[in-house]
Parts: C-alpha cells; structure tokens; sequence
C-alpha cells in the first residue's frame, strides 16, 4: 500500500492518515487528560516492568516523578511543554519491532494513548505531589451506571452504551444484517449448529410480517428492493423487515430452550476446567470423568444459576446432604493431570495438582495470572504470595491421588482416584443381568468341559495323583504391584498394572514326593474386561516369559537349588506362543492364551525329579513377564502335583454344546463391555491435617512461614462463617462484593458471540491487560447478571437481542483502518467456527448429525497409530460403530498427549491446563482437512446424494440443486458467479467421469470448504 508521507520532527516520514489519526484524537484529549487518571496507568502497564521501582534499564525509572523528570542514558525523557523534544514520545511512537521502541514486549502503545502522553507533557507534564495510582478499576465492584442518553437508543440498553462511543468516535453503526445471516448468526451462536432452508425461510417471513404461505424463492436484497427500502437504514428498527425485532427474540428464546444450548455453551467452559478423558504426561492413561462433562450440558440447558455453578463445582461434596449429582460436579477440580510415570514423587504431583488448582481458580473466576505469586509477590497487581498460599491451604486438605503401589520401589507410582460410582438405574439392571448370565454360562462351560475331558481322555487322572493348592507366605514384584490374597490361595494383583513385571512367591509345605506344579491363570471381576491379563480389558492377554522354581529345605532356607522342569502342558496356548517357551532357556519366548481371554486358563510343569524334605519344604516361584503394555497375569494360583504327574486333558473342540456356549460366553462379554463406566472421579477430604505454609521461591521441598486459609486482600473481605475450607471460598468467590467475578463472566460471554471480549484479554484483568473498551457497558452487564439470578441465558438473550449484535458484519474502509479488531462494535461479528462447531457444522449441513446425548467419549475416524506409545496402557483406538461416531464434537474423546488432530488443526487444545481463550488460525491445514479427513469426505459423500436427489427436472435442474445446497451450507442463494463457477465444476467432474455422483461430491467438497461455511457472519 502507498501512503502520502509527511515529515514529523522526531519520527521522520510517517503516514498522513497516521497525523490524521493523532490530530484527530489530540482534538477531543486535549482538554480532559488528567495525569492521575489517564497517565500513570500507561506507564504503570507498560513502562514499569522495565523502568520502575525494582528495574531500571538505560538508568530511567518512571515510577516516581523525581527520577522521571532526571531522565536516563538517552538524555531527557520528558521535556515540560515539549513533547516533540521528549525521549518517552519518541520512543513510545516508534513501530512495533523497532529496536528502541517502547515498550519492546507485549502490546505497543495505541495512537490515543500516546496522544494523552503527549497533550500531559505538552501541558507542562503536571505530576502533583504524592501521587499513588487510583485502585485499579478491576479491584473496584461494579455499580450499575445510568444508562447513556443518545438519539433513537432503542429498547435494550446495550446499544445506548455502545452508540455512546461510537459518537463519540464519531462513527456510524453498521445497517442491520439481512435476515437469512441474522437466522445462522443466531443458530450457530447460541445452539452451535446450522439452521435448515425451511427454518430460514420462517425466519424471514416473520421479519417481513407476512403471516402467508409465501415461498421465499427470492434473497432479502430483492425483498428490500420490492418494498423500495435500502439496508443503508438505521439498524434498530428496519422498515423492509419491520417485525425483526419480535422475530429475533422469538427465536432466541427457542433457542435458548433447546437441548442443544448445552452442547454449545459446555464447550466453552469445558475449556476453563481443562476437562480431557486422560491424566495427561507420557503415561497418559484414561480416565473415566465425563460424568462431569454431562453435568456441565445440563446445568448450561437448565440455565444454573452461576454462583451455584460455581458453588458446586468448587466444593459440591462439602454442602449439607450433597447430592450425588453435586459429588459429580466437583470433577471440576479433577480434571488436573496427573503425573504417574516411572519415578514420579507422590507429593510433589500432589503439590502441582494443588497448585493447577489456585491457578484455575484465578484465570476462571478473577481473570488474574495468580501462577505469578506461586514464588514472589506479583509485579504488576496487588496479590502477594502470601495471598497465594492462602488460596493454596483451602485446596490442601483432598485425598492423595496417585501413590507408590510399594513404598521400596520409587517407580511404583500408581493412579489411585478417588472414584465414585455413578447410579444409572437402567444400565445397573443391565449389567447386573449380563453378570449373572456370564457367571452362569461360565459354570455351564467349566461343567460340559469337565465331562468331555473325563469322557475323552480318562486315564489322565492316574491314580495316587493329587493337587494342593500353596498358600503364599510372601509375595514381591519388581513392578510395585499390590497385591490381596484370597481365601481359595489364589493371589490377586490390584492398582494401576506396571508395563512389565516379576513375581516371585515363596510359599512352605510339609509336602513329599512333588512331582510338578500347576499354574492357573484366573479371571476376576477386578480385572480389565475380568482378565486373565491386567493390561487391556478388550484383549486380556498374558505373556509369560519364565516359570521357574527354587527349592530348598525348611531348615536350610539359604541352601536353594533350582528345580529343573522338563515338561509343560496348558489347557490352552496362542499360536507362536507355546507353554514351553515358559520354561526353556529363551526369555524371548514364553505361554500366551489369545484370543481366549476373558476366561481362566492352566498350566503344568513336569519336574525332573520328585521333590522331598522330611521337615518340609520352601519353593520359591519365579514368574517373568516382560512382554511390555502391562500384559501380565492379573490373578493366579499356585499348587503342588503329587503322586503321579499326569497328562494334560484335552476337550475334543468340535463338540456342538460346547461351541454354542463359547459363543454365547463370548457375545455376553461384548455386551458386558459395551456398557459405559458407571464411575467418575470426585474430590474428597482427607483426614490427614497437612502444615500449610509459603513455598520459598514456589519449592514445596522449603516451606517458610506458616499460613492460613485465607483471601486476597485486595479484593472484598473474607466473612464467611465456619470452617474455612472449599466451600466457604466458593461462597466467598461468588459475593457480590466480588469485584471480579460477575465482570469477568460477562466478558466471556460476550467475547464467545462477538468474537473478543469487552476486555480483549479475558485472562488478564489486571494492570498488564488490555482496559475494558466500553467500562461502563461491562459493570452495567456484570451487575445485570448479579441483579437477574446469575442467569446465563438471561445474560445471552439481552446480548442476541440487542441492534448492536443484529449488525451486518461488512467492514468500511475507514473501520478497516480505525478499528481492524472491532473493539468500538461499529459492525456486527465475524470469525471462524471452533473446531468442534466446524466438524458438527459440516455433519448437521450432510445430515449425519447424530444428536443423542451425554454418555462416555466417542471416537470418529483419526489417522492409525496416532495412540501408540512407550510407556502407560495400551489402547487400541477402534472408531466408534454405526451412527456413535456422528455425535457431537463435545463428545469426541480428548486423549492429552494424542488429542483428536482435526480439532488440532482448528486450534482446540489438549486441555493442559485453563484457558479461557483459543486463539484463531488460518492455515493451509485447515483447508486440507476439510477436503480429506475421512469425517468430512463421509460428510461431503452425504450432502452430495441430498443435493443429487431428484428435485425439479428439466433444464435448470442443476442450478435448482446448486441453490438448494448454497441454502443448507450458508442459508442463502448463490449469486450469479458461484453458481456458473459450481455449474462448471460440476460440469467438468461430469465430463471426466460420467458420474453424476461423483460430480456432485466434488461440488459439495467444494461448497463445505468455503470460507463462509466455517464462517459466522
């Protein structure tokens, strides 16, 4: 771009437009700066990091008047009367990325705020005496301010606010948006989903008051032009569509109603809890928490009051006869990672789980960076670090949630919970039923399997052969493993499965003439998918790579010999896997049972010679297995063969009754697991009393002075009665003393439809943020929100209602130039869908969208191999069948460390920690994603046979197609140049494959990656 240049004394050549923009705001500044007010919150945000009281780089500090005015190595920063002459002008007004510019990080100064630097040294810098910076308007609770007096305000008070600036800015507010684009703005801002052709045309009638059968065949531009009325016209009352106004609000309360307002509004703040199905770092197992993830939709759809939101949340388990619902919503403070790999300290994981806790608490609800007093007091905003381990002791008192399975193994760390079974009535009678039917056909099959081996093979039961089970006396695995022993002798193994592991049993016995020994290998309703192996609950496998035993005598326990095996049988091994390998001298090789899991297995080994000791014996058992993905035997038990060794039995396997009842075995197991984890985990108070105290410089491994639960002093006073725990810092959190709170809340919603918040740094309310673009607008809504109820949808229905949302989002010239970000609301909003809304946009336009709700995580086509992995649990990832796989993008599985990757490329996170802002890319990956990923092609195969389906025939038949698909993707015909641009695509498809179908596929591949269809306008 070429500007017309002048010189300026200081800066050299510069823009007119950018002279043009100074004198035009040096017109209304010159006159009202005030140096307390408007000045030394500049330098305080940004100047003071660099240049104040415990920083001063080039020997200038602007924090005090004195050292100011003295100036630094540059020479004289500020000249009385002469702003021209002034470093700090100079400075302040280089470009971004000049290497003297100031301040040299974050946001550069704006040409307004730079223009009250300047009027002040121009004015004489006046700095009166004693000055201390006024309390910064976060910390100051909200009153509701009167609302503005401007020409034709409107009903809704918002737009009295906004067109208060915009005068003064002495900006125009843009026409309203045309019907069609107000109907999917609404659509898609409070529901996240597309409206259909026919719920657009209603729409538009009811604006245009026409109460007939009309068909709108024609757009809005040519309805204006019939009723001779131009768009250009004020945008709080239209006279083409005169009923706009009861047609939006009728609308938005439908909407509002709908079940699906939660699946759209939980997103968000699913985002604030950093919800994900994993405990994240590189073990990264999951979890079973969405629990918690429905209890959100349904308090977004029965629109919960925020302070109970809030309250419950917090502290939910803590109130009086909770509820099991409330237990379920504090999962919100469960969704912290966990860090259970190989070698983790149990309390410093403990220790950054608390802390990931204050942290949230002070980016979701205040808008504060508290991370920064974890270990010093904060430099910009009033919070000390006393303050911050006062928050810290309040979250100091929850269950240990990961711990060494055995204390003498460092790398033993194992999820432990705390978990809460979740009633769902209909699904426990189901489960209950296939439990019972499992136990019974499991007893039917041990039953027919004894008489067929007794039948087939009846001399394996040689007579004076006799087996006894051994009892352990101790038990060790090299992996950490806990273990229960049960009354039958059989041992169990309990917690979070190591990758690999060794048992070693030692168990005494009186016993002579030991011929073998026999290893069951058994199932357990504690067990993954009831085992046999620990490590996958769909393929319960085992490998056991050495069976080996040591013997001695009782009273020569030190003298141990081996004890050499020479024959082993199972009543079942896996091919390539033989039970041999268990006991040869490769530890490559070894017994595994696929694919009979799910059921008990044996095995025998022969030894070479009987075993004897008149005062009794001591074996000790060595079970190797080091396969890796924790498959190892999750329950086992030992016993000795005396007598006579005898052969293995083996059922015949072509016996009718017998198969029948492993299928049926089997298909009871897949229903059994079809059913979702009725648990969620949950917050719990320890009995434990830990010390509570300020970490020095953050380390939990050197506590300082002791603390107390408590607040922070800056914001209201803490008077809440009783014990000081969670709940009573819910309680406080949602006073409405709160200075912060209700703002901060406001602004998320606000910034969620127009795209930026009223404070464009919503996780920052402090000096170092951005100040609020219209102040009095934003305590007007934060005390609108107290006074209705902490009502959310209350809070959205004033905002969709008002004129300044109905805008048309087309941008001016000089708005491009004036205001690129939209700050001043001189248009309507404009930005790209979340990622989540992009995929269910796409499904909702094919007519793939499956809207059940709530229930475990589903998992849509992603590329293979994307959740392998060294360490943790092995999963397969198996696409979820049928229709599961087309449910919402709320639903779709968030494994940390392998999040789902088109979400990825449309900027969703794995959810490390808060965030209460995605940021907004625009890459070529995006548009590849849209044209390949296998959910978008199913989706575009969908929407091509919808737009292929016979509609009216003849000549315009494939324009008739093409603006009926135009209407379903973005709710309006296309003008004359698409369509001959689809009509040549289509064209062109055709001729190269004389396909119908295919070419249809390609204009609706085509049409789903437009710009506008991942666009609300």
């Amino acid at each position: 771009m070429i500007f017309d240049l002048i010189r300026h004394p200081r800066l050299g050549l510069i823009p007119i437009a950018t002279v043009s923009l100074m004198l035009a705001y040096d017109g209304r500044a010159a006159d009202n700066v005030d140096f307390v007010r408007d000045v030394y919150p500049l330098l305080q945000r940004s100047c003071f990091e660099c240049h104040g009281a415990q920083k001063h780089k080039g020997g200038l500090r602007l924090d005090e008047r004195e050292a100011a005015f003295q100036g630094g190595d540059s020479g004289d920063t500020i000249v009385k009367g002469k702003p021209d002459d002034s470093e700090l002008v100079h400075r302040i007004s280089l470009p971004k990325g000049d290497h003297d510019v100031m301040p040299n990080r974050g946001e550069k100064l704006t040409a307004p705020e730079i223009e009250k630097i300047r009027t002040w040294i121009a004015a004489g810098a006046p700095w009166p005496d004693g000055v201390k910076p006024a309390k910064h308007w976060s910390y100051v609770a909200p009153v509701l301010p009167a609302v503005p007096q401007v020409p034709d305000p409107g009903a809704n008070p918002i737009d009295a606010f906004v067109r208060a600036r915009l005068i003064t800015e002495k900006l125009q507010p843009a026409p309203s948006a045309e019907p069609h684009v107000l109907a999917r703005r609404l659509y898609l801002d409070l529901i996240g989903l597309p409206p259909k052709p026919e719920e657009v045309e209603a729409f538009v009638r009811e604006c245009a008051g026409e109460k007939d059968n009309e068909t709108i065949g024609q757009s809005d531009k040519e309805k204006v032009a019939r009723t001779n009325v131009s768009l250009s016209q004020s945008p709080i009352v239209s006279l083409s569509f005169p009923n706009t106004q009861k047609a939006v609000e009728h609308l938005a309360d439908r909407l509002l109603a709908s079940p699906q307002f939660g699946e759209k509004w939980a997103r968000q703040w699913l985002d604030v809890a950093r919800y994900a199905d994993s405990h994240g770092f590189q073990r990264d197992d999951l979890v079973d928490l969405w629990p918690y993830r429905d209890w959100v939709i349904r308090a977004f759809n029965a629109d919960m009051p925020f302070d109970e939101f809030t309250i419950e949340q917090l502290a939910g388990d803590l109130l009086p006869n909770a509820t099991e619902q409330q237990h379920v919503a504090t999962g919100f403070n469960r969704c912290t990672m966990c860090n259970v790999e190989a070698g983790t300290d149990p309390e410093e994981n403990r220790v950054n789980q608390v802390i990931d806790r204050v942290n949230t608490l002070g980016m979701a609800w205040l808008g504060t960076t508290l991370e920064c007093t974890q270990c010093h007091d904060h430099k910009y905003d009033p919070f000390k670090q006393r303050d911050y381990y006062g928050l810290f002791a309040f979250f100091n008192t929850t269950e240990l949630e990961a711990d060494r399975k055995n204390p003498k193994v460092p790398g033993s760390i194992q999820f432990l919970g705390p978990y809460m079974k979740v009633s769902d009535p209909p699904e426990e009678a189901e489960s209950n039923q296939l439990t019972r039917e499992i136990a019974d056909t499991k007893a039917q099959l041990a039953k027919k399997t004894a008489k067929l081996t007794a039948v087939s093979t009846p001399a394996t039961k040689t007579a004076g052969t006799e087996e006894h089970v051994l009892t352990p006396t101790d038990f060790e695995s090299t992996g950490g493993a806990n273990h229960k022993v049960l009354d039958d002798g059989s041992v169990l193994l309990v917690g979070d499965p190591p990758n690999t592991d060794t048992y070693t049993v030692t168990v005494r016995t009186p016993l002579k003439n030991i011929v073998g020994f026999k290893l069951e290998a058994l199932t357990d309703p504690a067990l993954p998918g009831m085992g046999p192996g620990r490590g996958d609950p769909l393929r319960s496998n085992f490998v056991l790579n050495t069976f080996a035993v040591t013997a001695a005598a009782a009273d020569h326990e030190t003298d141990a010999k081996p004890v050499k095996l020479t024959e082993a049988r199972a009543d079942f091994s896996q091919t390539g896997w033989d039970v041999n390998g268990a006991i040869d001298e490769n530890g490559k090789t070894g017994w595994a049972i696929a694919p009979q899991f799910h059921r008990p297995h044996w095995a025998t080994f022969r030894a070479a010679e009987p075993l004897a000791n008149d005062n009794g014996t001591v074996l000790t058992f060595r079970l190797v297995q080091e396969f890796g993905t924790a498959r190892t035997i999750g329950r086992l038990r030992l016993s000795a063969i005396t007598g006579s060794y005898p052969a293995a039995p083996q059922p015949p396997k072509d016996d009718p009754e017998l198969r029948r009842l492993n299928a049926r075995l089997a298909d009871l197991e897949k229903q059994q697991k079809a059913l979702p984890a009725l648990r969620t985990l949950v917050m719990n108070e320890t009995t434990t009393q830990r010390v509570n105290a300020i970490f020095r410089r953050g380390d939990f491994r050197n506590p300082g002075d002791p603390v107390e639960p408590g607040t922070p002093e800056v914001l209201h006073p803490y008077r809440e009665e009783g014990p000081r725990n969670r709940l009573a810092l819910a309680r406080w959190l949602v006073s409405r003393d709160n200075p912060l709170v209700a703002r901060v809340i406001a602004n998320r919603l606000w910034a969620e439809i127009f795209g930026e918040g009223i404070v464009s740094t919503p996780e920052d309310f402090g000096i170092k943020g951005e100040p609020p673009s219209h102040p009095k607008l934003l305590d007007w809504l934060a005390v609108e929100f107290m006074d209705h109820g902490w009502s959310q949808k209350k809070l959205l229905r004033l905002i969709v209602t008002s004129a300044t949302y109905r805008q048309s989002s087309r941008e001016t010239p000089e708005l491009r130039e004036r205001d690129p970000h939209n700050h001043l609301l001189a248009r309507g909003p404009r930005f790209r869908l979340s990622a989540e809304a992009v995929r269910d946009n796409a499904l909702a336009i094919a007519g793939l969208l499956d809207l059940k709700q709530f229930g475990p995580p589903i998992r849509p086509p992603q590329p293979d191999g994307l959740w392998a992995k060294v360490g943790g649990q092995k999963y397969d990832y198996i696409v979820s069948p049928g229709d599961e796989q087309y449910r919402r993008g709320i639903y779709v599985v968030i494994k940390r460390a392998s999040p789902y990757p088109s979400f990825v490329n449309f900027d969703a996170t794995s959810r490390p920690a808060c965030r209460v802002k995605r940021t907004r890319s625009n890459t070529p990956l995006q548009a590849l994603t849209l044209l390949n990923d296998p959910v978008y092609v199913q989706a575009a195969q969908a929407f091509a046979r919808e737009i292929g389906a016979d509609r009216d025939s003849g000549p315009n038949d494939v324009n008739t197609k093409l603006e009926h698909a135009f209407r379903m993707a973005v709710a309006r015909a296309p003008e004359p140049g698409e369509r001959e641009i689809l009509h040549k695509l289509y064209d062109s498809e055709l001729a190269a494959t004389g396909k119908p179908g295919e070419a249809w596929f390609s204009v609706a591949s085509a049409i789903l990656n437009l710009d506008e269809t991942i666009t609300k306008d």
